[in-house]
């Protein structure tokens, strides 16, 4: 089946329906950003402008289609479980990613024979 995220107008929540039937109010900050979260992994980021009028973004894919319906948001998939929180960049910024340990080591590795070289001539 699929959710249904509807802003309820001139207010500050969403109401959600489909497999998951609800109301979620919406945690209002400083920042007028906010997310809204899938059990299918899916991630909105969602804002207001000055007239308490809705914006969504996909933040980040998950296993759902996502469709807009006017200020709606449709999530085609089967959906368990859908929250609402403020606003957070470290969860929507991708962060860069680690080297690999081995690949670590070898670079560390490689450093200390160059330096063992330089000291050599």
């Amino acid at each position: 089946m699929s959710v249904r995220v509807d802003p309820i107008p001139d207010s500050v929540r969403l109401k959600i329906s489909g497999d998951v039937e609800t109301v979620l109010s919406v945690p209002y900050e400083d920042d007028d950003r906010f997310m809204v979260a899938f059990s299918d992994g899916t991630l909105l980021v969602g804002s207001y402008d000055d007239d308490l009028r809705v914006g969504f973004e996909v933040a980040r894919e998950g296993a759902a289609i996502i469709r807009r319906d006017g200020p709606a948001v449709v999530v085609d998939w089967d959906v368990e479980w859908a929250t609402v929180s403020a606003f957070d960049a470290n969860v929507v910024e991708p962060r860069a990613p680690r080297p690999m340990p081995l690949l670590a080591l070898l670079d560390q590795q490689r450093g200390m024979q160059e330096n063992a070289a330089k000291l050599d001539h």
